[in-house]
């Protein structure tokens, strides 16, 4: 064991005993946590600069060795985890006030769970803290204030889909232990058929984890991030999904020589998800359903940039090759911060409102709190992708591979990547849409006066301010931090590799970025000056006409007269256009739910703040068919094969044992 080995083992314990900490004291379980994270962060800089990280090592019960490191690969990983729990564990000791310690202890676990399949060595080791992540993370979303029931069909809907998800990443790692005869986490050369098995089972337990679309079923990853805690759905947004992008990396670094189609499906895969998270987030009316929307997007683009990654390198495009993956990587980190950001400016927001309706929050009045916004104006503006800052570098990256997508030999690939990038540019423009509801309808409104014993929003907004400068700092440092991120992209490639920058137009080397083609070279750093010579010339134009008397008229709610709280511009009345395309195009309704003594009915305009949102479309019209189509099936075998009788039951227990027997005495002959 190395010195920051050991460092990595105590982060990885730290995180496990915040859950015993917190029973005595909440306050102790974060600061717990947070101690972790700062050396997480610490060891994981130490891993990308070259430094080992080598923890505590044993030998697992299957007999092979199992232990703590950190490679450049699993140290991303780390490091964008780390700055994630530093923000939202300061920010849980101020916004925790809950009288049990469940949401603490469960929160500390989930940390601890995470760090420990990231640093893991084993994949058996991997498995048991993916399992622990997902039942910690289940706990956390019981811990949800609102109606029990609507909570407990959350928190079940996601452990649902998380058993399953661990259900498919056993059976891509039984694949892999079948190829290599090992579960160490090392490149595996061969496997033909049984290689497909696990490329497959992987993306697709991964890809649950993920939320990305087709594996979004029934928009499960919306409703359980939104239902749970402020501080649980940003860990569970930015870092449970990460850790899905984790798996589906190391899975993929592990098998050789990839064919082509693997790519497409990827990057078909990541093109729905990133069209229809945007769509969704466009027209969602919930503070956390809107950015947990965000989050299929987000994750769409990495599997997008990934799927390029994968073409190229069947194609042997190498430059293409690296310059996708950096993108993947940068994507992900970028992603990571600023939707850290946004959940906790929807938890900072309910705290002062106490609603999650941007109609309810937004209709109040009108007014800046200047605590958070900076931090949410950054986050939004990232996830807009406006320039400089690092949303915007992912997104131009992700961009440029797509363009060179007719590089690719087979046509079908080219028409994938050409209708990959149209969706990708259309997704642009609507989650700015999305990002300005957000910022618009939540923050910029005046804050009302707390109630005695009411945690201060100081301590709520310093996080949410700090994320956002970390958002402001890679986008502007972006070559530099491509650099840094060398030895990650170098990990999964298995071969050395160079940071995909230059110089421009004289400008000293590390100002620019290049995708090695004749498209695109960006320069983050001149983009802010250039932004500043533009707004020194919109502010001069703003100043000269600002003695002038303003013209008010009616507010225009996208074609529909104003109601009589109407003459307030809602959140609803923003995004009815998109709505109605949506309705069009997906066959969407949305409906209002019973709460209280609101009654049901489609909905026009939302009056009271207690309504709950259902979006209805295509895709959870499909699922909720087969959903009642296995219901009908089990009742049917139910009645068939177990009706009961205690007998048949000892006959099918012993009829299974003695298959089982015979199965693995042929197997040992």
């Amino acid at each position: 064991m190395d010195p920051f080995g050991l460092l990595l083992t105590i982060a990885v314990l730290a995180f496990f005993a915040g859950a015993p900490l917190a029973v005595v004291r909440r306050d102790a379980g974060y600061a717990a946590a947070l101690g972790g994270s700062v050396l997480l962060l610490v060891v994981a800089v130490a891993a990308l600069v070259g430094i080992p990280v080598h923890g505590v090592a044993w030998t697992g019960p299957l007999g092979d060795p199992e232990g703590l490191a950190l490679d450049g690969l699993s140290a991303f990983f780390a490091l964008a985890a780390a700055i994630v729990w530093i923000a939202t564990s300061v920010y849980s000791i101020g916004y925790d006030d809950r009288t049990s310690p469940l949401l603490a202890i469960c929160y500390a676990l989930t940390l601890g769970a995470i760090a420990l399949l990231v640093s893991s060595t084993s994949l058996v080791l991997f498995l048991m803290g993916w399992e622990t992540m997902t039942l910690a993370s289940y706990g956390m979303i019981l811990e949800a204030r609102g109606r029990a029931g609507r909570v407990f069909s959350a928190a079940f809907v996601f452990l649902a889909f998380g058993e399953a998800s661990t259900l498919l990443v056993i059976v891509a790692f039984a694949g892999i232990h079948a190829i290599s005869g090992s579960f160490l986490e090392l490149p595996i050369s061969g496997g033909g058929g049984l290689s497909t098995v696990v490329f497959v089972a992987a993306l697709v337990g991964f890809g649950l984890k993920m939320g990305v679309a087709p594996f979004h079923m029934s928009e499960w990853l919306p409703i359980a991030h939104s239902s749970a805690p402020s501080n649980a759905s940003a860990v569970l947004s930015s870092t449970l999904t990460l850790a899905g992008a984790y798996g589906l990396f190391r899975v993929l670094s592990m098998l050789s020589d990839p064919p082509l189609w693997w790519g497409g499906v990827m990057l078909g895969i990541g093109a729905v998800s990133v069209l229809l998270g945007a769509l969704f987030a466009a027209v969602s009316e919930h503070t956390k359903g809107l950015p947990a929307y965000s989050t299929i997007e987000n994750n769409g683009l990495i599997l997008v940039a990934l799927g390029v990654a994968l073409v190229a390198r069947s194609e042997g495009l190498t430059e293409l090759y690296v310059f996708a993956l950096f993108a993947a990587f940068y994507q992900a980190l970028a992603h990571a911060v600023a939707k850290t950001a946004l959940f906790l400016s929807a938890g900072y927001a309910e705290h002062a409102a106490h609603t999650f309706d941007l109609n309810a929050i937004g209709g109040r009045a009108k007014g800046v709190d200047g605590t958070a916004y900076l931090g949410t104006l950054a986050a939004t503006l990232s996830l807009a992708a406006a320039p400089p800052l690092a949303g915007f570098v992912s997104e131009w990256m992700i961009l440029e591979a797509l363009f060179q997508s007719y590089r690719f030999t087979p046509e079908a690939v080219q028409f994938v990547g050409l209708l990959a990038g149209a969706a990708v540019a259309l997704a642009a423009g609507l989650i700015l849409v999305a990002m300005v509801k957000f910022l618009g309808f939540s923050l910029l409104w005046k804050p009302h006066a707390l109630a005695p014993g009411e945690p201060s929003r100081a301590s709520l907004g310093a996080p949410i301010v700090a994320a956002g400068a970390v958002i402001l700092g890679i986008g502007a440092g972006a070559p530099w931090l491509l650099t840094f991120l060398t030895p990650a992209v170098a990990s999964f490639a298995g071969t050395a590799v160079s940071a995909p920058i230059s110089g421009l137009l004289s400008i000293p080397n590390g100002w620019s970025i290049v995708s090695g083609s004749p498209f695109g070279i960006l320069s983050p750093e001149v983009i802010p000056l250039a932004i500043l010579a533009g707004g020194t010339v919109a502010l001069g134009y703003y100043a000269l006409g600002r003695g002038r008397a303003p013209r008010r008229v009616r507010p225009w709610m996208a074609g529909s007269p104003p109601g009589r709280e109407g003459e307030t511009y809602t959140s609803f009345g923003y995004s009815t256009g998109i709505r109605i395309m949506m309705r069009s195009v997906l066959a969407t309704r949305e409906v209002r739910a019973q709460v209280g003594g609101v009654v049901q009915a489609e909905l026009a305009t939302p009056v009271a703040y207690n309504v709950e949102l259902e979006v209805l479309d295509v895709f959870k019209v499909f699922y909720d068919g087969l959903v009642r189509f296995g219901e009908a099936t089990s009742a049917v075998l139910k009645a068939a094969v177990m009706p009961g009788r205690l007998g048949q039951y000892l006959a099918y227990v012993l009829l299974v044992t003695l298959i089982v027997v015979i199965y693995v005495a042929a197997a040992a002959a």
